[in-house]
């Protein structure tokens, strides 16, 4: 039987330039380590990998180049996304080698399995919630016009929906509507897939699956009025298989659900 291919989505891996440092008490590193060892054993060479923001904890150097260490360990390209903790200049020439001009958003895109890939960056610097603005909107624009036959997915580090969180909806994409307007009526978007709220969430608008993944280290607790560890859901990723005009995503945790 011939294997449908599949990729696999990985968000908020927040690593530091000291592979022993904490965040919100928990290490980042060794969780995501675990993660990479879970899906090499239950999703062994994917197409690709995506990674949808928040690579970094404190934009150093060192933590991009262990994160694209760990995710080689996967053996397939990865795709990296800038998240608000996050340093995109630095991103791009690092991880996809290339140099942004001032003020520029780390955009990128790819064909693969007879699908588009689109990938936005909604980071802001020094900023917790994100914007996709008026000249990204416009490449947007252009890019879903090139061919409006073929399937395309999104992705973005900030969720472009609220996911039902009162202190975490707070810090979403603030041009969100003008975003879902362009995706609203373009019918070829199946998928829009997002990192930022470290939990898994999923909902349909129109014809379109908004998606999220876990973060591989921490995960917020879901429908919360203020920040709070969710102890019930363990680190995970997210796995996309990719049928010739659907897709059809699961969670993949490491321990107890």
């Amino acid at each position: 039987m011939e294997r449908k291919p599949y990729f696999i989505q990985i968000s908020d891996t927040h690593l530091f330039a000291d592979p022993g440092a904490r965040l919100w008490r928990v290490a980042p590193e060794p969780r995501l380590d675990a993660v990479v060892e879970r899906l090499r054993e239950i999703a062994p060479d994917p197409e690709f990998v995506i990674v949808t923001g928040d690579c970094s904890a404190d934009g150093t150097p060192a933590s991009y180049e262990r994160l694209h260490e760990k995710i080689a360990r996967l053996s397939s390209k990865a795709y990296y996304l800038p998240g608000n903790h996050d340093d995109a200049p630095f991103m791009a020439r690092l991880l996809a080698d290339r140099a942004l001009a001032q003020f520029e958003k780390f955009t990128q895109t790819f064909d693969a399995c007879g699908w588009r890939f689109i990938l936005l960056d909604s980071s802001v610097a020094g900023e917790d919630g994100g914007c996709i603005g008026n000249e990204q909107r416009e490449w947007l624009r252009a890019q879903l016009a090139r061919d409006g036959q073929i399937p395309v997915v999104i992705a973005v580090h900030h969720n472009p929906l609220p996911v039902g969180s009162a202190w975490l909806d707070t810090m979403t994409i603030s041009d969100a509507p003008a975003l879902l307007a362009i995706l609203d009526t373009s019918p070829n978007v199946k998928l829009v897939l997002f990192g930022h709220v470290h939990q898994e969430f999923e909902a349909h608008r129109g014809q379109t699956i908004y998606a999220s993944a876990p973060s591989t280290f921490f995960q917020f607790k879901p429908h919360a009025k203020q920040f709070g560890a969710d102890d019930l859901r363990a680190d995970g990723a997210r796995v996309v298989t990719i049928g010739d005009d659907a897709l059809a995503g699961r969670v993949v945790r490491v321990g107890p659900i």
